[in-house]
């Protein structure tokens, strides 16, 4: 102990009376000692660095309500060790939700990338099931589907009658929903039309 301050008691009494000369001495004899402690548990002496301010920081702030029953020195480094737990505590916790966040993110993208593949095919097959129409049929369901053409347009298109153009695209859709072998498929097959998707040829 410094010749300026008998024992602890001292110290801690002329700090808690705000003695900033008090406060620098304690801060130059236990910050180092403090920061080697705290690495010995962080291994990071950034990290050590920040929890030593940290603990030195409170101990000026509650100065005036300062209660040590033990020795200056056994209050610090338990303190110290406390803070070093909160933080591991603190950091494992907001790694476990990044993760979590990570984990969700990654399955919401999977699952998106999945849906598109899927979406895909299913416009292949039905791309694929449109070619091997009749042509009049084909032809008629893409004025009417694909392009917005009205009954009475695709009959002028046609050179047909509006009774032939609804006869070929009933076909159409009958012959459709024929290769259609699933539930699923026959639903993005009426949900593609009702949308007018564009057809690429």
């Amino acid at each position: 102990m410094d010749n300026t301050y008998t024992n602890d008691i001292d110290l801690l009494l002329k700090l808690s009376k705000s003695d900033k000369k008090a406060y620098r001495f304690i801060y130059t004899n236990y910050y180092d000692n403090l920061c080697v402690y705290l690495y010995s548990f962080t291994n990071n002496d950034q990290l050590a660095e920040d929890i030593a301010q940290d603990i030195l920081l409170k101990l000026w702030e509650k100065r005036e309500q300062l209660k040590i029953h033990s020795s200056l020195k056994s209050y610090l480094y338990k303190s110290a060790y406390n803070a070093f737990i909160n933080n591991y505590k603190s950091r494992k916790r907001i790694n476990e939700k990044l993760e979590a966040i990570k984990f969700t993110k990654l399955n919401q993208m999977e699952n998106k990338i999945e849906d598109i593949k899927i979406m895909e095919q299913r416009l292949l097959y039905l791309k694929s099931a449109i070619d091997e129409l009749p042509p009049k049929c084909k032809e008629a369901l893409l004025l009417s589907k694909i392009e917005g053409y009205k009954y009475k347009e695709i009959a002028e298109v046609m050179n047909i009658s509006v009774k032939t153009v609804e006869n070929h695209i009933a076909h159409a859709f009958k012959l459709l929903r024929g290769k259609m072998t699933s539930k699923k498929f026959l639903l993005f097959f009426v949900n593609f039309f009702k949308t007018k998707l564009l057809w690429e040829s």
